[in-house]
């Protein structure tokens, strides 16, 4: 009776190992032919472009790095965006262990994406550089774009491309709970309760980034008036202009820039400046540091970032027009499009932040 038992305990475990290894050489059989098998898309410029089904690897353009943590870190093949101390506890170990890279075309072959995401403004140069990308690396280039009025487009579109649409409906939900509202109410506010702002950007704060200029969109976008009336510079932005042409504008509001540290150089300045003290602003009390961790609220990179930026600028600039619990809507966003849960320092220091307490700004791009 024994050795029965024996005999059927053994046939019973040859049983469940053939039908194992049979379901296993099916899902490997299956998993070569969907790494082989294609689909054509269209991105949000229109173009046609054929790529994997099933897309596991993906190389983006810096200014749309913090929209593709947003949607999928796991299928990133790098990084490309400066880290300091005050950064890397906002964001998972497995993105800070990536490679760093700058974009060239070797480097972005060596890394072997399925598909490569340009988020920028979409125009006919544009267009014709994506083409070129996609030729040089023989990877199709998929584009979408950075325009704040877009991010519905650009979450569904990149939700299908990716299959990820249960991120990116979360996203959406985000966007129709905060967001979409700032735009409507900011076309009701009368021209004369508008709120004269300065983006103060370089070590002085003499650079800035005129209305029509990405880096500065949220000005815009929440209803109030940019004063610059300088040039958009190309490329980087950050026009230069003169103290002469700043205490002509005489904003009522200055909201001040970090760049990608945490130093706050910039506000020191304009708090220590004899000349800075003859403006609205500084007399009566109404520079802002903009929050910048893990990245600058207001721009740079000028990705996903600027949605929690419009909504704490908005609070700020009319609160009587947008009543936000920032508390709330800052640990909502993070957990949403930085897959992480604020602790209550944490939020605090995001918030409000204070450079005695900020960690060393030590760049940790390699």
């Amino acid at each position: 009776m024994k050795r029965y038992r024996t005999r059927l305990m053994r046939s019973s475990i040859l049983v469940a190992l053939a039908l194992f290894f049979t379901l296993l050489s099916a899902y490997s059989s299956t998993e070569r032919k969907l790494s082989h098998a294609t689909r054509e898309v269209t991105d949000m410029a229109g173009r046609k472009m054929v790529v994997p089904s099933l897309v596991r690897r993906i190389y983006v353009n810096k200014p749309g790095t913090v929209l593709m943590y947003a949607v999928a870190p796991d299928m990133l093949v790098s990084r490309s965006l400066w880290m300091t101390d005050n950064t890397t506890p906002y964001l998972q170990s497995s993105y800070l262990q990536l490679p760093y890279v700058d974009g060239s075309v070797e480097e972005i072959i060596k890394l072997k994406p399925d598909v490569i995401i340009s988020s920028f403004n979409i125009n006919p140069k544009t267009k014709d550089e994506a083409d070129r990308l996609s030729q040089k690396t023989g990877i199709p280039v998929f584009m979408v774009s950075m325009d704040m009025g877009k991010y519905e487009q650009t979450f569904k579109a990149l939700g299908e491309l990716l299959d990820r649409q249960n991120q990116t409906d979360r996203m959406r939900g985000f966007l129709h709970t905060y967001f979409d509202m700032i735009a409507i109410k900011a076309k009701q506010i009368p021209e004369k309760q508008r709120v004269r702002v300065y983006y103060a950007e370089g070590e002085r704060g003499l650079n800035t980034d005129p209305s029509g200029s990405f880096h500065s969109q949220i000005l815009d976008v929440v209803g109030a008036v940019n004063v610059a009336q300088v040039g958009i510079a190309s490329g980087q932005g950050m026009s230069a202009v003169s103290m002469e042409q700043l205490l002509l504008w005489n904003p009522d509001v200055v909201l001040v820039w970090t760049g990608m540290g945490s130093s706050m150089t910039t506000m020191h300045a304009i708090q220590s400046d004899n000349l800075w003290a003859r403006t609205h602003a500084v007399k009566n009390n109404k520079v802002y540091q903009i929050p910048f961790q893990p990245f600058g609220w207001f721009d740079r990179p000028p990705g996903t970032n600027r949605i929690m930026g419009a909504i704490w600028t908005a609070e700020l600039l009319y609160p009587k027009i947008y009543h936000y619990d920032l508390n709330k809507i800052t640990r909502e966003y993070f957990d949403i499009f930085y897959h992480h849960q604020l602790t209550d320092d944490e939020l605090a220091e995001v918030l409000h932040p204070n450079p005695q307490v900020l960690k060393n700004p030590t760049s940790r791009n390699h």
